[in-house]
C-alpha cells in the first residue's frame, strides 16, 4: 500500500476513533440538562451513561471476531451506521428510558468500531517503527478523545440543548463512512473460520454481566441484584473459559495467557484505563462542585492532561525505539503514580498550576505506556487475527476504565460520608440554620448537595459548599492514595516482566 494512502487510512481511521472516544465522556456534562428536560431520576441517569459501557464492553470479543471473518473494514461501516443511527435517535427522543436504549444502540456500534480501527491499522502499517507510530497515534487519539469530551460537550451546551451532544454526531459519521470507503483497505482472515458462536455468547453475557456488577455494588453492595448479575458473570465467564479450552477456532484462545508478554501488556492496558477514568470520573468533580468551575471551565482545566498524553503518545515510539520498550512504560507509570500521588494532595483551595502539574504528569505518563503496551498486545497475537487482539486490548481497557470508576468512586464515597459527619460537626452552630432535609441531602453525596444549594439562600449555600467540598476532598485522598498504590503495582510488574523491546507481530 502507498505510503500517502497508508497514512490517508490512518487518519480515517483516528477519525472514526475519536468520535466513540469523545462519547465515552460528552454525555456526563449533560446531566443536569437531562435531569430537569427529561424529569430523570439519579439511577434514570446513571444508566443514560453506563448503557453505553455496557453493551460496548459485552460484544467486543464478537465484534473482533466478525472482522477478522467478514471483513474489518465492513466491521468498521456497520459499526459506523449503527452508532449513528443510535445518535439520530438519542437527539430525538424525549424518554429518559428511551435514551438509555439509543445509548445502548450506540454501545454496539462502538464496539464494532472501535477494535476495527486498530485492527486495520495492523494490517495497513507492516513496517514495525511506522506500525508503532501508527499505534501512537492511535493512542493518543483515544486517550485525548476522552478528555476533550467534557470541553466539546460544554461548548455545545452553552449554544444548543442537549439534543446537540448527539445530533452532532451523524453528519460527521458520514463524512467518516465516505472517507473509509476510499481510503481503506478491506481485510480479513485469509482461513476465514467458522464464528465461535458459544464462546461469543459466553463473553458477551458474562463481560455484560461484570459490567453491570461493577456499575452497581457501589451503590447497591450485596443485595440480590448484584449478587445475581455477579454469579451470572463468574459463571458465564468460567464456562467460556471451559468452553475455549474445547473449541476448534476458539474466539478467544487461551494459550494466549501463556506468554509473558501478552499477559503483562494487557494488565498495563487495564492498569492504565484504571487511572485514566478513576480520575476523570474524581476531577471534574473536584473541579466543578469543590473549586466552583462552570462544566467548561473544568473541560479546559483538563486541558495540561490531554496535552500531554497527546505530546507524549507521539513521542512514545521514538522514547521506546532509544530506550527500550520496558524502560518506556516503566517510565510512564512512574510519572502516572506520581501525578496521581501528588493529586491526593489536593485540598478545597488548591492553586491550579499545580492542579494543572499533576495533570500534566499523569497525561505524559500515560502517553508513555499505552500505546507500548497496546503494540505489545498485538505483538503477542497472529496477524491474521489481530480483529481478535484489538478487541482483547479494547475489553481489558474498557473493564479496567469500569473498575477504575467503581472502586476509587465507591472509596470516596464512604470516606465522604464518614467525614461530611465531622464537617458538619465543625460548623457548630452555623449548621443548625441549615434545614434538616438539606442535611440528609449534603450527607449522601456531593452532587445531591450541590443540587439542593442552588436552590438555598447564600448563606445556606456556602454553609454546604464549605461541609461538603472539606469531607469530597478528604474521600477523593483516600480513593487517589490507592489508585497509586495499584498503578505502583503495574509500576513492579511492568520492570519484572515486560520486554527489553517489541520488534515485531509474531507470525
Amino acid at each position: 500500500m502507498l505510503t500517502g494512502r497508508r497514512w490517508a487510512a490512518l487518519a480515517v481511521l483516528s477519525g472514526a476513533l475519536a468520535l466513540i472516544s469523545l462519547d465515552n465522556t460528552i454525555v456526563n456534562v449533560a446531566l443536569p440538562s437531562l435531569q430537569e428536560d427529561l424529569d430523570a431520576t439519579t439511577a434514570q441517569l446513571q444508566w443514560v451513561v453506563d448503557a453505553y459501557s455496557v453493551l460496548f464492553a459485552g460484544t467486543l470479543l464478537l465484534a473482533g471476531a466478525l472482522g477478522d471473518r467478514f471483513g474489518r473494514r465492513r466491521v468498521l461501516l456497520v459499526g459506523l451506521v449503527v452508532f449513528g443511527s443510535g445518535s439520530l435517535a438519542a437527539g430525538m427522543v424525549s424518554d429518559a428510558s428511551a435514551l438509555t436504549l439509543c445509548r445502548a444502540v450506540m454501545g454496539v456500534g462502538g464496539a464494532f468500531i472501535m477494535p476495527s480501527t486498530l485492527s486495520i491499522l495492523v494490517q495497513v502499517f507492516r513496517d514495525p517503527r511506522e506500525r508503532a507510530q501508527a499505534i501512537g497515534i492511535w493512542a493518543a487519539v483515544a486517550g485525548v478523545g476522552v478528555a476533550l469530551g467534557p470541553i466539546i460537550g460544554g461548548l455545545l451546551l452553552e449554544r444548543f440543548s442537549w439534543q446537540a451532544i448527539f445530533l452532532v454526531n451523524p453528519p460527521l459519521i458520514v463524512v467518516v463512512l465516505v472517507a473509509a470507503i476510499l481510503f481503506v483497505p478491506e481485510s480479513r482472515d485469509p482461513d476465514r473460520p467458522r464464528l465461535d458462536m458459544r464462546g461469543a455468547a459466553l463473553s458477551s453475557l458474562g463481560l455484560i454481566a461484570l459490567v453491570v456488577t461493577i456499575i452497581e455494588l457501589p451503590e447497591s453492595g450485596l443485595d440480590a441484584r448484584t449478587l445475581t448479575t455477579g454469579g451470572v458473570a463468574v459463571g458465564a465467564l468460567a464456562l467460556f473459559v471451559w468452553w475455549e479450552r474445547r473449541a476448534p477456532r476458539p474466539l478467544l484462545p487461551m494459550e494466549l495467557f501463556r506468554q509473558r508478554t501478552f499477559v503483562v501488556a494487557v494488565v498495563t492496558v487495564g492498569l492504565v484505563y484504571f487511572a485514566l477514568m478513576g480520575a476523570m470520573f474524581l476531577l471534574p468533580q473536584f473541579l466543578q462542585l469543590v473549586q466552583s468551575m462552570s462544566p467548561l471551565e473544568s473541560g479546559v482545566a483538563m486541558l495540561p492532561g490531554a496535552g500531554g498524553l497527546l505530546v507524549a503518545s507521539l513521542v512514545s515510539p521514538a522514547v521506546a525505539y532509544r530506550l527500550g520498550t520496558r524502560a518506556t512504560v516503566v517510565t510512564g507509570l512512574v510519572l502516572v503514580l506520581m501525578g496521581m500521588a501528588l493529586s491526593s494532595l489536593y485540598r478545597v483551595d488548591t492553586a491550579y498550576p499545580f492542579i494543572a502539574l499533576t495533570l500534566g504528569l499523569i497525561g505524559v505518563g500515560m502517553g508513555l505506556a499505552l500505546p507500548q503496551a497496546t503494540n505489545a498486545v498485538l505483538a503477542s497475537v497472529p496477524r491474521e487475527r489481530s480483529g481478535m487482539g484489538s478487541a482483547v486490548n479494547d475489553a481489558v481497557g474498557e473493564l479496567g476504565g469500569s473498575f477504575g470508576v467503581a472502586i476509587l468512586g465507591a472509596l470516596m464515597s464512604v470516606f465522604y460520608r464518614e467525614r461530611i459527619q465531622a464537617a458538619i460537626a465543625s460548623l457548630g452552630d452555623r449548621a443548625a440554620e441549615v434545614p434538616s432535609d438539606v442535611l440528609d441531602a449534603v450527607q449522601e453525596s456531593l452532587a445531591s448537595a450541590a443540587l439542593v444549594a442552588t436552590r438555598l439562600p447564600d448563606v445556606y449555600a456556602a454553609v454546604v459548599h464549605e461541609a461538603t467540598g472539606t469531607a469530597f476532598v478528604a474521600g477523593m485522598t483516600w480513593a487517589l492514595l490507592l489508585g497509586s498504590v495499584v498503578v505502583a503495582g503495574g509500576v513492579v510488574l511492568a520492570w519484572l516482566m515486560f520486554p527489553r523491546q517489541i520488534e515485531r507481530v509474531e507470525e
